[in-house]
């Protein structure tokens, strides 16, 4: 195999490791919503990090196939660890800021529906 399908095949290994890390959000996500954090359910992150890491290798490994890798080589794992690293410190901030202004947006939304159901029950009382 010559040096310019090496590079080929790093930089689309490197967009799998973004694609990666935009999974990682949604896991990342369901442990929030799960509370994953306590003592009491840190089992339950365990478990939801195994699955990611299961849920990525399993992609890395439909992808090689798909896109007619070639057998095993380093540098497709360090491509896919290299795009993680640069959904990280990029793309993820991005992200993080969508997730506040949509988090935002909602809460906003059921503070005034609670506002709205206390001024109907008060209503109905009187």
């Amino acid at each position: 195999m010559d040096t310019k399908n090496q590079f080929t095949y790093f930089l689309l290994s490197v967009g799998i490791g973004v694609i990666g890390g935009v999974l990682y959000e949604i896991f990342a996500l369901c442990r929030l919503l799960l509370r994953c954090d306590g003592d009491r359910r840190k089992p339950l992150g365990v478990v939801i990090d195994l699955l990611f890491c299961g849920t990525f290798a399993l992609c890395g490994v439909w992808a090689t196939y798909s896109l007619y890798f070639p057998s095993f080589r380093v540098y497709m794992w360090l491509g896919f660890a290299v795009g993680g690293i640069i959904y990280s410190k990029t793309l993820r901030r991005i992200v993080a800021f969508s997730e506040k202004v949509c988090y935002n947006k909602v809460a906003k939304l059921v503070k005034k529906a609670k506002k709205r159901r206390n001024s109907l029950k008060k209503e109905i009382k009187i």
